[in-house]
């Protein structure tokens, strides 16, 4: 059976939803360092066994729904060594974060890994070591311990109440800048909310009013803001009536505010003298970095109680002591000095346009000695002794969990009011300064989410799981989700064959010695991991660089990393022929029964072609592909942007290349291919949506023209990638959307409206996958102004929100028919109805339109609306004109 075959697709999609939602518990393994875009090791296990098991094995034998109790079964929970391949070999020729190379290390496999990065090696690296847990625990108390008691005094407060000393959880921060207009420092506040009132805990405000002598306001009893007309009695006793609704008013000064209005947002910021300027371009004209000001801090009581509080003199004298404390110690502590490289605007290039210069500029002086006396105290374990463990091993999961807890530590972490805890840097895959950060205290005893505590607690949690790894499924009778322990499996260092830090354009493996290639490949432009990555790479290498080459040079390098990057140079042409030396390689390297499956996650048709180009021209025949769930739809890389929320898993062999064939032929071969598959692919699963087969078949597709490649011509020229994906979509259009019944000839932009015209609303989805079956993408509809609505539903714009766009295109004013040389088809039909509906002359229009074809479209649209006028505007002598 093919391993496509053997893929519980549905069950597929839930796991990988339940674990993008909560990975540190479903999967503890990748949580013991940040990085990007992990793919659902639940989805790299099943395709780990479709792959190793053998030829009787189905998807019901991997996964299955016990119908009687709702609970499940089959391989996946309880992995049978007769019929997995515990001798096979497997490459990952971009290993990014090892997933693919934990998972099939589980399964018995031996594991290959190339990574250019190495932050991304070292996080593989450390996956796979084994460690004393014990030992590591009892190192990570004692250093934690020292480091407490040479610096925690630097994150205490007074309790206004009390006078009690007592530690500091968080400080808010908020940046100063210059008015560029009249030179007022402006103290920067995207609102006034500090925390919002929940039923165990009030919520907090701060007073805008710059003379206010007690600005934090505890709100007690109240979720939302006041009405217009309510009176509240100030601490002088005079009564204040509240003039709008959702207004506060503070009791301390009578200072009525909206706490949702700021005087900064969206880039810029407004004086108190009402000037607006730009906060970048003030940066960049006053030439200097930004410049913070603590206003507020949480801390934690003698009750264990969390309080908001104002920012005080003694809590600058603590500022004012890290600072003289850091420069005495400084040049003896492991603390990065680099500068900040030039990069893209969602990387590198927005901490440059903020105006900071060095990495060291993104943490406070409080924290970078912090961290460099965390860095200094792991690192020197490594002279220790210990009877059951190695010191260099336990010193290198110390700086390893150290190195992750700056993932919130840092002047780019903004407060999250609702949750009362700072957000993670990478909140998306992108560098983002903020104008009210907050600085965390990483050695509070709360083990609060920015804490090194709980960082370390990821590791041990990460490294307990290698020894003892489970599942969990959702039984969806009990609604329970129940946890298995796989007692036969472990994630071991025996079984790693080889992890290299460098580009996979040159393996080092002789022909044909792997059994399988499994992989992630670099999403074209999606995510620029190696200027994302010098973040840690900066820190990691105080430590590492003596020891591991791999962390030798300033940065992370960049010159072979394959990305499209326009800003590096880096052009579709660089990234395909950098993916097609990868391809060829693992073809090398491959055994001839061998097989290749990948992931790609990527909403831009121009993104496939070019990964499908690399791969057949690297001599691999495309034998299948499916959809899966890769983030959940309310994952912030995805939410309020039009991403794909799925992976496509792409199958290919090597399979040698049939004889000559035409474009023709193929297209009359794929017509007869896809009647079948439709039929196969849904009696093997279940509930599959149109969308999901259109991807489905879309792969299947380019099985046929990859088997032939290159040797497809049409008119006597080879027939690209491109070309062939035109063709295999048309065929899919006109087999799979019988519905939307239109002439070919009619344009994909044209047929996609009328599709989601008969369906809407329709998912987002479902519209997303609809477009990348046809080789279009969301920002096509968008572009034309053919789409619109918020997630999770899409519908089509009217002729009304369409009707400038149209307008704009015949020329403006003018309008006239023979203007419009990039007109749709659908822009036709619906500026005819308009015309036809306000009663003006549609003649003219008609005789440089009409044709059987757009009369097609318009009866379409017209029954899928239940609005005549689409179809009687395109009638002879319409209106009687």
């Amino acid at each position: 059976m093919e391993t496509w075959n053997k893929l519980p697709l549905e069950l597929i999609d839930e796991l990988a939803e339940k674990e993008t939602y909560r990975r540190d518990i479903y999967r503890p393994i990748y949580s013991l360092h940040k990085w990007w875009a992990r793919r659902p090791g639940s989805t790299f296990r099943c395709l780990g066994l479709a792959a190793l098991s053998d030829d009787s094995v189905t998807k019901d034998d991997i996964l299955r729904e016990v119908p009687q109790t709702g609970t499940h079964e089959g391989l996946y929970l309880n992995p049978s060594k007769d019929r997995i391949d515990n001798d096979a070999v497997v490459l990952d020729p971009f290993a990014g974060g090892g997933t693919s190379l934990v998972e099939l290390n589980r399964l018995g496999a031996d594991v290959i890994g190339y990574e250019l990065n190495p932050v991304a090696w070292w996080i593989q690296k450390k996956s796979m070591d084994e460690v004393n847990i014990e030992v590591l625990r009892s190192e990570f108390d004692r250093i934690i311990q020292e480091t407490r008691e040479e610096v925690a005094n630097l994150y205490t407060t007074t309790n206004p109440q009390t006078g009690e000393e007592c530690e500091v959880l968080y400080y808010f921060q908020s940046q100063k800048i210059p008015c560029l207009t009249c030179d007022e420092e402006v103290q920067l506040f995207p609102r006034y909310q500090l925390a919002k009132t929940k039923a165990t805990r009030p919520g907090a405000l701060y007073c805008p009013n710059e003379e206010c002598d007690d600005r934090v306001i505890e709100l007690r009893d109240r979720k939302k803001g006041l009405d217009a007309g309510d009176e509240v009695t100030v601490e002088d006793g005079q009564p204040v009536e509240v003039t709008e609704d959702g207004n506060e008013v503070c009791p301390s000064c009578g200072h009525e505010f909206d706490p949702n209005d700021g005087n900064a947002g969206y880039g810029k910021y407004t004086c108190s003298n009402g000037h607006k300027h730009d906060i970048k371009e003030t940066l960049q004209r006053r030439d200097r970095a930004p410049q913070f000001e603590r206003f507020a801090l949480q801390y934690v009581d003698a009750r264990g109680e969390k309080k908001i509080k104002q920012f005080d003199e003694s809590d600058a004298e603590s500022v004012k002591a890290a600072r003289e404390r850091l420069e005495d110690a400084r040049a003896d502590l492991p603390i990065p000095s680099q500068e900040i490289p030039e990069g893209m605007a969602m990387t590198t290039g927005a901490l440059l346009n903020y105006n900071y210069t060095r990495f060291s500029e993104l943490f406070t002086d409080r924290h970078l000695l912090t961290f460099g006396l965390l860095f200094r105290k792991a690192w020197a374990v490594r002279s220790n002794q210990f009877e059951e463990a190695d010191a260099q091993n336990i010193a290198e999961f110390l700086v390893t969990a150290i190195s992750n807890c700056l993932e919130r530590n840092s002047k780019l972490s903004m407060w999250d009011y609702g949750d009362q805890k700072g957000f993670n840097v990478f909140k998306r895959h992108a560098f983002i300064p903020r104008v009210q950060p907050v600085e965390s205290n990483p050695l509070n005893h709360e083990g609060t989410v920015a804490s090194l505590q709980n960082f370390f607690d990821k590791v041990e949690r990460a490294k307990r799981y290698c020894e003892r790894p489970f599942e969990k499924v959702k039984n969806r009778q009990s609604g329970s989700v129940e946890q298995f322990y796989i007692n036969s499996e472990s994630v071991s260092e025996s079984r790693v064959a080889g992890l290299n830090c460098q580009t996979a354009e040159q393996l080092s493996e002789s022909d044909e010695s792997v059994d399988y290639v499994i992989t992630d490949p670099p999403y074209y432009d999606n995510v620029q991991y190696s200027k994302l990555s010098d973040y840690f790479y900066v820190w990691l290498r105080e430590c590492l660089q003596d020891e591991y080459e791999q962390f030798e040079p300033e940065l992370v390098p960049k010159a072979r990393e394959i990305v499209s990057n326009r800003k590096s140079g880096k052009d579709e042409e660089f990234f395909v022929e950098s993916l097609t030396n990868v391809f060829e390689e693992s073809h090398r390297v491959l055994k001839q029964d061998g097989e290749l499956l990948f992931t790609y996650h990527h909403n831009e048709n121009e993104a496939w072609s070019v990964i499908l180009e690399a791969l057949i021209k690297s001599g691999f025949t495309v034998t299948g592909a499916y959809p899966v769930q890769s983030e959940m739809p309310n994952s912030p890389h995805i939410k309020d942007l039009d991403n794909a929320e799925y992976d496509i898993l792409v199958f290919a062999n090597k399979d040698e290349a049939d004889e000559e064939i035409t474009l023709s032929e193929l297209r009359n071969e794929l017509y007869f291919e896809v009647e079948d598959l439709i039929e196969e692919e849904r009696e093997r699963h279940e509930n599959l949506s149109t969308a999901d087969l259109g991807v489905i078949l879309r792969g299947k597709c380019m099985y046929h023209y990859s088997k032939h490649y290159p040797e497809v011509y049409a008119d006597g020229e080879q027939v690209g990638v491109k070309q062939a994906l035109d063709t295999v979509d048309s065929v899919i259009e006109q087999v799979v959307e019988t519905s939307v019944d239109l002439p070919s000839s009619i344009d994909p932009l044209s047929r996609s409206f009328a599709w989601l015209v008969d369906r809407q609303p329709v998912e987002f989805n479902d519209l997303n996958k609809h477009l990348m079956a046809k080789g279009l993408s969301m920002e096509d509809l968008t572009d034309e102004a053919l789409v619109t609505g918020e997630k999770p539903e899409k519908r089509a714009q009217t002729v009304e929100e369409r009707l400038e766009l149209i307008e704009k295109k015949l020329g403006g004013s003018n309008n006239a028919p023979d203007q419009g040389d990039d007109l749709l088809a659908i822009d036709k039909v619906q500026y005819l109805a308009h015309l036809y509906r306000t009663e003006q002359n549609t003649l003219e229009y008609q005789k440089a339109w009409k044709t059987h074809d757009l009369v097609e479209l318009a009866k379409f649209i017209a029954d899928a609306t239940g609005n005549e006028v689409y179809e009687n505007a395109l009638e002879a002598n319409a209106l009687g004109w």
